[in-house]
């Protein structure tokens, strides 16, 4: 489970070292304006900003709360799946940003195998990636081999939840 938090800032009150120094307070995503509103007696969300963040993703400087709110739903709903637990590392080898990784996520496939060889024998007699073979000749296939060119191809990721495949 991701920690999704904000670090809100009050930017009408000025930063005083007497004080807490900045009237600001963390908010756990997604994030109610009323709480905010609250919280940091703010009237509109010009009065406030992001100081900092603790997310599975990276901000734009000029993403409105609405926005962030409905990433981090997204992210709460693949939570505790093989795709959420990988999001980072999904995200990273295949997408631009966390908004190509939401659009594209039921595109990705998820083999639950523990290494390429266990794949390579998945995809040749499951899901015959090479047509039907008949079982007399699957002793005589070198998975371990064609799990190694898998591993060179850009369409799979092996992480420790199995293997990804985006296409």
């Amino acid at each position: 489970m991701y920690e999704m938090r904000l670090y809100i800032l009050d930017i009408r009150k000025p930063y005083h070292e007497d004080e807490d120094g900045y009237a600001g307070a963390w908010f756990n995503c997604p994030v109610d304006l009323e709480e905010i509103k609250e919280r940091l007696g703010v009237e509109q969300e010009e009065d406030f900003e992001i100081a900092d963040y603790e997310l599975p993703f990276t901000l734009n400087p000029d993403m409105p709360l609405w926005e962030i709110n409905a990433l981090c739903r997204m992210i709460q709903e693949i939570e505790g799946t093989p795709v959420g637990n990988e999001l980072k590392e999904i995200q990273a080898k295949w997408f631009q940003n966390i908004e190509d990784f939401i659009d594209h996520k039921d595109e990705i496939h998820h083999y639950d195998v523990s290494d390429s060889a266990a794949l390579a024998e998945y995809l040749i007699m499951e899901e015959h990636c090479f047509g039907e073979l008949p079982p007399e000749l699957a002793q005589h296939i070198d998975f371990t081999s064609y799990g190694h060119e898998l591993e060179q191809s850009d369409a799979y990721l092996f992480t420790s939840s199995g293997v990804f495949r985006y296409p």
